[in-house]
């Protein structure tokens, strides 16, 4: 398989800390939502077909973040 799948998440203000920071716990919220996206868009099997009429899930058994650099409210 070739084809990479690609998602941009603009920055919001209930993504930040008062510094306009993103709070770190959001980085986990927006890869699930890019994975949630990634099923449904790339693979055609949405989140509530896999784990309704499906009886299947993905968890992550392990994940590792090394942050780099602050992202801040209203980039992508």
């Amino acid at each position: 398989m070739s084809a990479v799948f690609r998602n941009s998440v603009l920055v919001r203000f209930g993504h930040c800390d008062a510094a306009g920071i993103v709070f770190y716990p959001r980085y986990f919220e927006m890869l699930n939502d890019f994975i949630e996206d990634w099923f449904a868009q790339a693979l055609d099997w949405p989140f509530d077909a896999m784990h309704g009429a499906g009886h299947a899930g993905v968890p992550t058994a392990d994940l590792h973040c090394r942050f780099v650099a602050p992202a801040a409210l209203g980039k992508s």
